[in-house]
C-alpha cells in the first residue's frame, strides 16, 4: 500500500474512532497494523498498564519516546517473555519478566516509575532497575510522541531520522493478539483508561477474523484478516508468494574490496540497538585469506567477525576483557573459493545484579565449532554501528585483526538481536533507510577479478594488458608489464600502495630508441618514495615523502606532469618539481613495468633499485593512468606466474617459527620472511643448501663478462672467504673505456677497498688478521658516493668518495685474479694502490685516504676458498654450479661439503601426493631438491598450465626426465648420468633457465642442456604444483610426453622452488594425501634370504619387495605356487605360439625356464624359429639328457647336461640363458653348464651335433636371434610336413620364454596360441609319473640329487653316521639323514638307500692320467667317442674339483671344502656368482680323506665349453691325483658356495652297470688316437670293478658290526611313503616339485667329521 493511501486510511479510521472508549481490541499483526493512543506523561511517579492475550512468541506491545532526543519506553514480547527497554538519560536499560506468556491467556503488564527507579510487573511478578539522571521527568507533553501499540504507522517509520529516538523499533515484529484496559497513571496518581486515537488492522473485541475460519498461509507465514479476506505475512520466513508457498531466493552480493554495507545510528541521533542474545548467520565464498566480514558495536561494546589466514576469527568485547574465538582447522582453509556458512551465537546469563556470564559460539559449515566464555558487569550488547564486508578504513574498526575489506561473495546475511531480525543484503536491495551502501554493489555473485589485490613474488612474473584492481607483490622479483605510458606533453598516474619493506622498484618505463635517455620511474628507497624523470635533457630525482611509507598502511600516490613542471603527491603531502634542460616532451616506448623490471631490461644507473634487482614487495590497487583505470588484477591473471596474487594481506611469512636454518638470521618482510645467510656456509631461502665453494690455487679465477660497458651508481656485494695468505686479490673490475675500478684485496691480513671514480681514488680498510684460515664474511654497499664496508659482524666503516663522479663503469668482474682476454694462461695484473707516502710507510695506520697519483704495487692472486658470492641480486657461484655459463668463466675448483638434508618427506605409496601452490616460473626457472628411492619410475613433480603449457619432472628407468612446454612444442631433457639413480642414495637435482631459450638439468654434478626453439618464452602455469604424483584420476589426462603412470615412491628433501622453500609435510600445505609422512624412512620391508621360494629372485622395492618367478617354473607372490600345467598324451600333440605379423622381436638375449615330467629318452620339448632366417633354438631330450641347440646364423651350438637323466618321471626345471653366442643351462639345482663358442667349431661338440644331425659351420659367431616368430611346444613340425617329429609325452608346467607365459595364454584361450592333438590342461601337478615295468616302492619325490662323479654303486665306498641329525620325528629310523657339524665321535650306522636313477653315462675319475702336458698343451685322445671332458686338454678336470699337476709327481693333494650348515641355494643364473678363493692342503698321506675347512677349489679346462661346479666334491677314494702347475686365468668359473657331500647319500649299492658309449663332451685335440684312449678306459674300468667288489664286502662287515653296537635300530621293512628316505633337491628351502607348505623336509648339513674307510 502506498504511503499516501496508508496515511488517508489511518486518518479516516482515527476520525471514526475519536472519543470512543475502547475496552478491548484485536491487532491482526500485519505489516501495517498499529493502534495509536494519547501521549503518556508520567512525570517522576507515573505508570502504564494493560492486558494482552496472544499465541505469538514475539511482538511489539507499545512504544513511546520524548520526540527524538534520547528518552524512550519500549515494551515487547520476546520468545514468550515481556521485556522493557528504556532510557531516561542514564543509558539504556533492560528488564525482563515472565516466561511462556504466549499461551493464549490474559496477562497483565504494568510499567511504573518512582524517580530513579523503574519497575516492570507481569502478573504480579516484578523486576526493577535504578538509573541516575539529571531529570527524572519523561519528556514533556509538548514533545512526547503518541503511544503506539502493536507497531508504528508507516509514515512514522519512514521518518526515522527526525521523529524516533529508537529508530530500530521500526524493525520489531508487530504484535498479533488482543489488548485491553490500557490505563495511564499521571503525577496525580489517578488511573485513566485511554481511548484509541487512530489505528489500522485493528478489530473490535469479540469479532472473529477471517483467519479463524481459514488460514491459507504455508511454511510459517502469519495470517491476518483484511477487508478482502485472509492475507499472509511472509516477512519473517524464507518464503514468498501470496500464501508463502515459494522459497525465497537467497540474497547475494559481490564485494570487490571497495564495497560494503553500513549503518550508524549516531549520525541520526538514534539510540543503539540493545540485546541480550545475538545470532549472526552468513555464507561467504572467497579466494582471499583475510578481510572483514561483519562488525557491530557501540562504544566499547562490539563483535568483529573477520577472515584471517584462511580461518574465521570472532572478537567480542562487552566492556570487559576481549574474547577471541578462532576457527581454523588443521589442513583446512576457508579461502578456497567455495561456499562456507558461519554462525555466531552470543548469550548472556545474569549471575547476580552486578555480574553476567557471556558465552560465544562460532561454527563454520556445522563441522568446525569453537566456543569461548567471559564474565563481567554487563547485561546487554549495544549496537549503533553495523558494517558488512568492510569499512572505509577497516583497520580502525574496534577489534580489527585485519586491514583488508572482504573480497568475494556474501549470501543470506542475517543478524538477529533478540526479536529484531535483519536480512542485511535484502534490506540494502530494498533501500531500507537505516542501511547504506558504499560503492557499486552487484546483488549477485560474480567472479571477483578486477577488485582483487595481487602480489609480485618473482622478477620473472609480469602482466600484459590494461584494465582496476588490487595487486600484491609478495617477492622482490615480481613484475607486471603494462602498455607504455603515453604522456609526451602531459599525463597523470595515481595508485595506492601498501607495504612494510623499505626498498623496491614501483614503476619503470624506458624511452624510445630515438630519445635522448628519456625514462620515467618511481622507486621506494629506505622507506621513502622517489620520482625519476628524464625528458632527454637531464635526469631529475625528487624525494616525494617526508615520512616513511613502509608502515603497512595504504598510501595514495599521485603524479601530474605538464611539460617540464609537475607535482607528486603522497597522501596529503605535495612536492612540485621541474625537469632540467630545454626538453619539454617525454618520449617513452616499450612496456610500463610495475613492481620491478623484467629480465634483460637495461635501467639507468641512477635507478638504484633496478640496478640492484630490488623489486617491490607489497600491495597496489586503484591504478589510474591518464584518467583511465588500469585493472591490475586482470593483468595479474593474464601474466600469472604464481608470484602475483590477487589479494592484499600481510599474512604468509613469520619469523616466529624460526624458519632459517644453520644460524641464519630471520627478518620479517611483507607477507614473508627473509633469511640472511651471509654469515653461514649455506644459501637458499631458508639457508638450507650448501653454498657453492670455490678453491683458488693462485692461477685460477672466476670472470664475469657483462658483454658491454656497464654504468652503475649502486652495488651490493657480499661473500665469504678463508685463506692463510696475508695478501691476495679478492675482486676487481675492469673497463675497456674507463679507468674506473672497484677493487677488494687482502693486504697484511686486512681487507682493503679501492674505489676509483673518474680521476680520484678512495681507499678504505676493514678487519684485521683475516688470514687465519677461518671463514670471514665481507659486505660492501655503495650508493653513489657513499660506501659502506663491513667484515664479519663488526660495525661497518662508512666513507664518501671524493669529487663529483658517482658512476662506476666496468665491463668485466674478476674474482681471484685478473685473467687475460685473449689467452688461457692467466697472469696477475692488478695492483695495490699506495695513495701517499704516509700510507706507504705505515699502511695500517689510516683507514682511508685519497690521492690523484697513487703508486702501484702488484697484487698477487688469491689462494684460498670463497663461497656465497652475491652481487646485485645474483649468487654468481651458484649460477656457475648450476650451468649458467653464458657470462661466467670459471677455472677455480668447486669443492664438496657435507650433504645437507632439510624438510624431508616420504612418499610411501605410488598413489601418494602433495599439492603445493602454483610454481612461480613465468620467465625463469630455479628448482632444487634432493631425492632417494629404490623405484626406477615415478612422477616427481607436475604443474599444469594454460593451453599446452606444463612442467614435469619424472623418474624413468632410473633417470630424471625434465619435460615442459612453453606453448609451442614440448621439450624433454634427460640427465646424462651413467648409472641409474634408484640406488637408495641421495641425489641432487637442479633445474634452471639461464636464458629464455636455454634450459639445464643438473643431477649431482652432471649437466644436461636443451635449447627451446622459436616461440613463447614464458611458462604460463596455473593450478597446484603436485609433488610425488598427482591424483589417480589425473594420470590419464597428463600430456602424452609424460611417461609416468604412477607416483614417486621414496624421499624428497631440501625443496627450493624459485627462492621459496616450502615444507611438503607442513601444516600450511593445501592438500596432503594419505601415505605422506614427514622425515625419510628407508624400505620398511627388505629382501631376505628366504623371501622367494624355488630360486625366485627377490626384487627390492621402496616399501616392500616382490619375487621374480620367471626362471623358476613356479608362480605366486613368493614363487611357491604351481604354474599352469599341461599334459601331452600318447596321442601326440603340440602347441603353437605365433608372434603378431610384422612385430617379430629381435633378441640379443633369451631367457627360458620350463618344468616338466617325462619318461621319454628322446623328444623335442620346444622349438623357436625365425620368420626370415635360419635362426632357431630347440630344447630336446637325447638319451634321457637335456640339450639346447641354438643357431644365430652360423652354426649349431649344443649345450646340455650329460650327467643328469631327466626321463625318470620326476619333476625337473630347466633354465637356459643366452647372451649373444654364449649360453648357460642348468637342470634343477645342479651344475650350471656354460658355452662360449669360438669362431671354429669345437670337436667336443661333434658327438652331440652328429647325434642331432646338425649342420656344422665355421666363421664369426653372430649374436642376434632375428625375427622370433614361431614357438612350438611339445614337439616340432617341419614347414613341409604335418607330422609332429619327436613328440613330447609327459607334463609341462611354468614355461616362460623372454617374459611370455605361453601355457598361461593357452589356459586363457589367447588367439595367438593354438593347441592341437592330445594336450590337456591339468588342475594340479601330480607328484610324479608312474614307473614303467617295475614296482615303485618309494615316494617319487624321494630323489637323491644326481651329482657329477661316480653314480651309486660306481666306486663309492662310503659309510656315514646318522647321529646328531636334528630330526624331529618320533622314530629316528624314519628320519632323513641330516648331517651336522659335530665332534667326529659319532657311531657309524650303515643305512640302505635304494638308487633312484640309472647309472649316469660317465666313468669314474682316474687316479692318474699319464699323458699330461705340464705346459697346458693339448694331448691326444685315442677314441673321440670315449673321450670325456678335458681328456684332450692337457688338464684333467674332475668333478671333484681336483686338478693333477704334472710337476708334483705322484704326490696326492687334499681338497679343502667349506663348512656349511644351511640349505643349498639355487645358483643365480642371471647374475654372476662370487666364490671364495682356492686353497690347497699339501698333505701327502694317501689314506687321508678330505678335510672340512672353509675354502673351495676352483677348476677349469682350456676348452671353450666349461662347467660351473655346484656342490664341490672330494676325489674318489684311492685315486692318485697330481696337482698341475698350470696358472688359472681370472675368468675361470668357480663352484657355488653351497656344498654337498655326495658321499653322504649312499651306504649300499646295487649292481653297477656301465654304458657302452658314455655321452661326454670332449676337447679339440690336434690328433685323435682312439685305440690308446680305449685301452686306458678298459684298464680303468677293470680296476674300478675290483675296487667296488672289495668295498661291498667291507660294507657288509661294517653293517653287521654296527648292528651289534645297538646304537641305532634300522627297520628296513617299513614303508617310507609319508617320510622321504632320500633328500629332495631344495631351492631356498623349497622342494623342486610340488611340495606343500606343511611338508617337513630336513635340510642336509655338512658333516664336520665323517668317518671313512678307503681301499
Amino acid at each position: 500500500m502506498g504511503g499516501t493511501s496508508v496515511w488517508f486510511g489511518w486518518l479516516a479510521l482515527a476520525l471514526a474512532m475519536t472519543c470512543r472508549s475502547i475496552s478491548g481490541f484485536l491487532l491482526e499483526g500485519s505489516p501495517s497494523s498499529f493502534a495509536q493512543f494519547p501521549r503518556w506523561v508520567p512525570g517522576a511517579n507515573g505508570s502504564l498498564e494493560f492486558e494482552f492475550l496472544t499465541q505469538e512468541p514475539s511482538g511489539l506491545f507499545l512504544y513511546t519516546d520524548d520526540g527524538g532526543s534520547y528518552e524512550f519506553f519500549e515494551v515487547k514480547l520476546i520468545e514468550g517473555s515481556v521485556r522493557l527497554h528504556y532510557n531516561l538519560g542514564g543509558g539504556a536499560r533492560l528488564l525482563t519478566v515472565g516466561r511462556g506468556l504466549n499461551d493464549g491467556r490474559w496477562h497483565r503488564v504494568k510499567v511504573s516509575r518512582r524517580h530513579d527507579k523503574t519497575q516492570l510487573t507481569v502478573d504480579g511478578v516484578s523486576e526493577f532497575r535504578s538509573a541516575k539522571a539529571l531529570d527524572h521527568e519523561f519528556g514533556s507533553p509538548a514533545s512526547n510522541s503518541f503511544v503506539y501499540v502493536g507497531g508504528l504507522p508507516e509514515l512514522v517509520s519512514r521518518q526515522v531520522g527526525a521523529r524516533l529516538t529508537l529508530p530500530v523499533v521500526t524493525l520489531e515484529p508487530r504484535f498479533a493478539g488482543q489488548i485491553r484496559q490500557l490505563v495511564y497513571t499521571g503525577v496525580d496518581g489517578i488511573p485513566r483508561t485511554q481511548d484509541m486515537v487512530a489505528s489500522q488492522g485493528v478489530w473490535m473485541e469479540g469479532r472473529h477474523g477471517d483467519c479463524d475460519q481459514h488460514d491459507p498461509c504455508m511454511n510459517g507465514g502469519r495470517c491476518y484478516s483484511s477487508g478482502h479476506g485472509p492475507l499472509c505475512d511472509c516477512s519473517l520466513v524464507n518464503y514468498e508468494g501470496p500464501n508463502c508457498e515459494k522459497e525465497r531466493p537467497s540474497e547475494e552480493a559481490t564485494f570487490r574490496g571497495r564495497e560494503y554495507l553500513w549503518w550508524d545510528l549516531r549520525r541520526i541521533g538514534g539510540q543503539p540497538l540493545a540485546s541480550q542474545h545475538d545470532q549472526l548467520s552468513l555464507s561467504f565464498k572467497t579466494r582471499h585469506p583475510a578481510g572483514v566480514l561483519f562488525f557491530t558495536g557501540h562504544g566499547k561494546d562490539y563483535v568483529n567477525v573477520a577472515l584471517r589466514e584462511g580461518g574465521v576469527l570472532v572478537t567480542l568485547d562487552m566492556g570487559g576483557d576481549p574474547l577471541k574465538v578462532t576457527v581454523r582447522p588443521d589442513k583446512v582453509r576457508f579461502d578456497d573459493n567455495q561456499w562456507h556458512t558461519v554462525t555466531v551465537h552470543r548469550t548472556v546469563k545474569e549471575i547476580n545484579g552486578h555480574t553476567s556470564f557471556c558465552t560465544l559460539s562460532v561454527s563454520v559449515d556445522g563441522l568446525y565449532t569453537e566456543k569461548g566464555t567471559t564474565a563481567g558487569p554487563f547485561s546487554q550488547l549495544s549496537s549503533s554501528r553495523i558494517h558488512l564486508a568492510g569499512a572505509d578504513v577497516p583497520a580502525l574498526l574496534p577489534g580489527a585483526e585485519t586491514r583488508s575489506n572482504f573480497v568475494g561473495c556474501l549470501r543470506k546475511v542475517e543478524y538477529r538481536a533478540d526479536s529484531v531480525r535483519l536480512d542485511l543484503i535484502r534490506m540494502a536491495r530494498e533501500g531500507n533507510p537505516l542501511l547504506h551502501v558504499s560503492g557499486k554493489l552487484d546483488f549477485m555473485c560474480l567472479e571477483v577479478e578486477a577488485g582483487d589485490p595481487v602480489s609480485f613474488t618473482t622478477q620473472e612474473s609480469y602482466l600484459d594488458g590494461p584494465e582496476n584492481g588490487v595487486v600484491k607483490f609478495t617477492r622482490p622479483d615480481a613484475v607486471l608489464v603494462l602498455p607504455s605510458w603515453e604522456a609526451p606533453r602531459q599525463g597523470s598516474i595515481s595508485f595506492k600502495m601498501r607495504t612494510t619493506e623499505a626498498n623496491g622498484l614501483l614503476m619503470f618505463n624506458s624511452g624510445s630508441v630515438s630519445s635522448q635517455g628519456d625514462f620515467f620511474a618511481l622507486e621506494l628507497l629506505e622507506g621513502h618514495i622517489y620520482l625519476h624523470l628524464n625528458l632527454g635533457s637531464g635526469s631529475r630525482k625528487v624525494k616525494a615523502t617526508n615520512r616513511r611509507v613502509d608502515d603497512g598502511w595504504w598510501h595514495e600516490v599521485t603524479l601530474n606532469r605538464d611539460s617540464q613542471a609537475g607535482r607528486i603527491t603522497v597522501d596529503e603531502g605535495a612536492n612540485d618539481f621541474t625537469t632540467p634542460g630545454d626538453s619539454h616532451q617525454l618520449d617513452l616506448d616499450g612496456a610500463l613495468y610495475v613492481g620491478g623490471a623484467g629480465n634483460g631490461i637495461n635501467v639507468p644507473p641512477e635507478l638504484w633499485s633496478g640496478r640492484l634487482g630490488l623489486g617491490y614487495v607489497g600491495c597496489m590497487r586503484d591504478l589510474v593512468i591518464n584518467g583511465q583505470a588500469a585493472d591490475l588484477a586482470s593483468y595479474a591473471k593474464k601474466q600469472d606466474s604464481g608470484s602475483i596474487v590477487r589479494f592484499c594481506h600481510s599474512d604468509g611469512g613469520s619469523c616466529s617459527s624460526s624458519p632459517c636454518l644453520h644460524s641464519g638470521e630471520c627478518k620479517a618482510g611483507w607477507g614473508r620472511f627473509i633469511c640472511d645467510c651471509s654469515h653461514t656456509s649455506y644459501v637458499g631461502p631458508t639457508c638450507g643448501k650448501n653454498a657453492a665453494t670455490l678453491h683458488f690455487d693462485g692461477s685460477q679465477y672466476v670472470r664475469v663478462t657483462a658483454g658491454e660497458e656497464s654504468s652503475t651508481q649502486a652495488e651490493d656485494i657480499a661473500f665469504r672467504f678463508r685463506t692463510n695468505r696475508p695478501v691476495g686479490l679478492l675482486l676487481t673490475t675492469t673497463s675497456g673505456v674507463s679507468s674506473d675500478k672497484l677493487e677488494l684485496a687482502l693486504q697484511s691480513g686486512r681487507l682493503r677497498l679501492t674505489v676509483k671514480l673518474g680521476d680520484r681514488d678512495k681507499v678504505m680498510y676493514a678487519g684485521n688478521g683475516l688470514n687465519d684460515q677461518q671463514w670471514h664474511s665481507v659486505k660492501l654497499t655503495r650508493r653513489a658516493t657513499q660506501i659502506s664496508l663491513q667484515t664479519d659482524k663488526d660495525p661497518p666503516t662508512i666513507e664518501h668518495t671524493m669529487g663529483r663522479h658517482s658512476i662506476l663503469e666496468y665491463r668485466d668482474i674478476h674474482i681471484g685474479m685478473v685473467s687475460s682476454n685473449t689467452s688461457t694462461s692467466w697472469r696477475p695484473s692488478s695492483t695495490f694502490l699506495a695513495p701517499s707516502s704516509t700510507l706507504s710507510s705505515t699502511p695500517l695506520a689510516s683507514s682511508a685516504s685519497s690521492s690523484s697519483s697513487p703508486s702501484q704495487v702488484p697484487v698477487p692472486a688469491f689462494i684460498g676458498e670463497m663461497q656465497s658470492f652475491y652481487m646485485n641480486g645474483n649468487y654468481l657461484f651458484e649460477m656457475a654450479r648450476s650451468g649458467h655459463v653464458d657470462r661466467l668463466e670459471v677455472t677455480a675448483t668447486f669443492t664438496k661439503g657435507p650433504q645437507v638434508i632439510h624438510h624431508p618427506v616420504t612418499f610411501k605409496s605410488k598413489s601418494a601426493f602433495v599439492a603445493l601452490p602454483q610454481l612461480k616460473a613465468y620467465a625463469s626457472t630455479n628448482i632444487y631438491f634432493q631425492f632417494k628411492t629404490l623405484e626406477p619410475t615415478g612422477l616427481i613433480m607436475y604443474n599444469g598450465g594454460k593451453g599446452h603449457d606444463f612442467l614435469a619432472l619424472e623418474l624413468v628407468n632410473g633417470h630424471i626426465h625434465l619435460v615442459f612446454n612453453l606453448g609451442s612444442h614440448p621439450v624433454k631433457v634427460r640427465d646424462n648420468n651413467k648409472v641409474a639413480l634408484n640406488d637408495n642414495k641421495w641425489h641432487v637435482v637442479t633445474v634452471s633457465r639461464p636464458s629464455p631459450r636455454q634450459h639445464t638439468l643438473m643431477v649431482d654434478d652432471n649437466i644436461a642442456t636443451a635449447t627451446n626453439g622459436a616461440g613463447d618464452e614464458n611458462l604460463d602455469l596455473q593450478g597446484f604444483l603436485y609433488l610425488g604424483g598427482v591424483p589417480p584420476e589425473m594420470y590419464t589426462s597428463l600430456p602424452r610426453h609424460v611417461m609416468s603412470k604412477t607416483g614417486f615412491e621414496g624421499c624428497l628433501a631440501s625443496l627450493d622452488l624459485n627462492g621459496e622453500a616450502p615444507d611438503p609435510a607442513g601444516k600450511d600445505v593445501p592438500i596432503i594425501s594419505n601415505r605422506v609422512f614427514a622425515g625419510c624412512d628407508g624400505p620398511s620391508t627388505k629382501c631376505h634370504r628366504n623371501a622367494c621360494a624355488n630360486g625366485g629372485t627377490c626384487v627390492q622395492q621402496w616399501n616392500s619387495y616382490s619375487c621374480n618367478c620367471d626362471m623358476t617354473s613356479y608362480t605366486g607372490p613368493t614363487c611357491s605356487d604351481e604354474s599352469t600345467a599341461y599334459e601331452f598324451g600318447r596321442g601326440t600333440g603340440v602347441m603353437s605360439f605365433k608372434y603378431p605379423q610384422g612385430r617379430w622381436p629381435d633378441s640379443r638375449r633369451d631367457l627360458l625356464a620350463v618344468g616338466f615330467m617325462t619318461q621319454q629318452e628322446d623328444a623335442v620339448v620346444l622349438r623357436l624359429d625365425s620368420a626370415n632366417s635360419n635362426d632357431y633354438m630347440e630344447l630336446e631330450i637325447v638319451d634321457g639328457n637335456i640339450f639346447m641347440v641354438y643357431n644365430m646364423g652360423t652354426e649349431d651350438h649344443p649345450i646340455g647336461d650329460v650327467t643328469t637323466k631327466v626321463n625318470d618321471g620326476l619333476y625337473h626345471v630347466v633354465r637356459f640363458i643366452r647372451t649373444g653366442p654364449n649360453a648357460t643351462i642348468q637342470i634343477d639345482d645342479y651344475k650350471v653348464f656354460s658355452k662360449n663358442p669360438s669362431e671354429n667349431v669345437q670337436l667336443s661338440d661333434l658327438k652331440v651335433l652328429k647325434k642331432l644331425r646338425s649342420r656344422i659351420w665355421h666363421g664369426h659367431q653372430l649374436s642376434v636371434f632375428n625375427a622370433q616368430s614361431h614357438l612350438q611346444i611339445g614337439g616340432r613340425r617341419s614347414r613341409r610336413s604335418t607330422d609332429i617329429e619327436r613328440p613330447f609325452m609327459g607334463i609341462m608346467s611354468g614355461l616362460v620364454l623372454n617374459g611370455e607365459h605361453p601355457l598361461d595364454l593357452a589356459a586363457e584361450r589367447d588367439p595367438r596360441l593354438e593347441v592341437e592333438g592330445d594336450v590337456h590342461l591339468l588342475l594340479r601337478l601330480p607328484r610324479g609319473l608312474p614307473s614303467e615295468g617295475r614296482q615303485t616302492e618309494f615316494n617319487p619325490w624321494q630323489r637323491t640329487p644326481p651329482l657329477p662323479g661316480p653314480s651309486p654303486g660306481e666306486g663309492d665306498d662310503l659309510v656315514f653316521s646318522g647321529a646328531g641329525s636334528g630330526c624331529d620325528m618320533d622314530d629316528e629310523d624314519e628320519c632323513i639323514p641330516v648331517f651336522d657339524t659335530g665332534s667326529g665321535d659319532d657311531l657309524i650306522t650303515p643305512v640302505y638307500i635304494p638308487p633312484t636313477l640309472p647309472p649316469i653315462s660317465k666313468p669314474p675319475p682316474h687316479a692318474f692320467i699319464p699323458d699330461v702336458d705340464v705346459g697346458g698343451s693339448r694331448q691326444p685322445c685315442d677314441d673321440e667317442e670315449d673321450c670325456y671332458i678335458g681328456s684332450g686338454s692337457g688338464e684333467f678336470n674332475t668333478d671333484g674339483g681336483v686338478m693333477p699337476d704334472g710337476d708334483s709327481g705322484g704326490d696326492d693333494i687334499e681338497v679343502e671344502f667349506p663348512v656349511t650348515n644351511h640349505p643349498m641355494l639355487a645358483p643365480d643364473v642371471i647374475h654372476s656368482e662370487e666364490h671364495e678363493p682356492t686353497h690347497y692342503n699339501k698333505n701327502k698321506d694317501p689314506g687321508s680323506g678330505p678335510t672340512t675347512t672353509g675354502s673351495t677349489l676352483a677348476f677349469t679346462s682350456s676348452s671353450t665349453t666349461s662347467t660351473t661346479a655346484p656342490p664341490t666334491r672330494p676325489p674318489m677314494k684311492g685315486s692318485n691325483t697330481k696337482p698341475t702347475a698350470t696358472s688359472y686365468p681370472p675368468s675361470l668359473p668357480q663352484p657355488s658356495p653351497p656344498t654337498y657331500d655326495y658321499y653322504d647319500e649312499y651306504t649300499d649299492f646295487t649292481e653297477v652297470e656301465f654304458p657302452k658309449k658314455p655321452t661326454v663332451i670332449k676337447e679339440d685335440p690336434p690328433d685323435l688316437h682312439s685305440e690308446a684312449a680305449g685301452g686306458v678306459a678298459l684298464i680303468i674300468s677293470i680296476i674300478a670293478g675290483a675296487l667296488i667288489i672289495i668295498i661291498l664286502i667291507i660294507l657288509l662287515v661294517l653293517k653287521f658290526k654296527g648292528r651289534q653296537d645297538g646304537n641305532y635300530k634300522v627297520d628296513q621293512t617299513k614303508n617310507y611313503e609319508g617320510i622321504p628316505t632320500m633328500p629332495t633337491p631344495m631351492i631356498n628351502g623349497q622342494g623342486n616339485g610340488n611340495i606343500k607348505p606343511g611338508d617337513r623336509r630336513p635340510v642336509k648339513k655338512q658333516s664336520k667329521d665323517v668317518k671313512e674307510w678307503y681301499v
